[in-house]
């Protein structure tokens, strides 16, 4: 079983139009401004910085795949003016395999969270397989990608998201955002 969350471009502009991410292109090592995390109970991970992951934009892009069960994270919090902001990227989502008891997700998470850090809820744009257990809340909203193992352009408007689809979250308290590259897969 495998799962590949692939990305290029990653762009978090808020109202004055500036680029909040450190290394949000890529164009460095994902080293520079990029925290990983995995957490492997089976399987192992990988995590991948290239130029020849077939994006459709120039430049670089990151990959992060995990094998069998837990997690792999690219992962950045930047601190926010405030939830006016647009999260814009190239992103390509894959998995392999899946079971009832072993399912994978490919995901971009979105984390909300206030000044001191703490977690109020998350989008997660992700490709899932049938048994994915996830459900939606009033902090927690899904959004489902239709077009495994495509580079596509995607989007975010934090503001509209969190108006439209996270009720259990008050714009005014997000003070900072996680952004994450999420590879995970509950079993062996």
């Amino acid at each position: 079983m495998r799962i590949v969350t692939t990305l290029a471009v990653l762009v978090c502009a808020g109202s004055a139009g500036a680029n909040l991410l450190v290394n949000g292109d890529f164009e460095q090592p994902f080293s520079v401004g990029w925290e990983t995390l995995a957490v492997n109970l089976a399987g192992g991970d990988t995590f991948t910085w290239s130029d020849t992951l077939g994006q459709p934009t120039p430049g670089y892009a990151v990959k992060v795949r995990k094998y069998l069960a837990s997690y792999a994270s690219l992962r950045q919090t930047v601190d926010v003016p405030d939830a006016n902001l647009i999260l814009t990227f190239d992103g390509r989502l894959a998995i392999g395999g899946g079971s009832s008891t072993c399912w994978p997700v490919a995901a971009l998470v979105v984390r909300y969270r206030d000044a001191a850090g703490k977690s109020l809820g998350n989008t997660k744009i992700y490709l899932h397989d049938q048994y994915c257990t996830w459900v939606p809340s009033d902090t927690q909203s899904l959004i489902d990608i239709t077009r495994p193992g495509v580079w596509m352009p995607l989007g975010l408007n934090v503001a509209a998201e969190l108006s439209a689809h996270l009720p259990g979250i008050t714009p005014a308290e997000v003070k900072k955002l996680t952004v994450e590259l999420y590879a995970f897969d509950n079993g062996t």
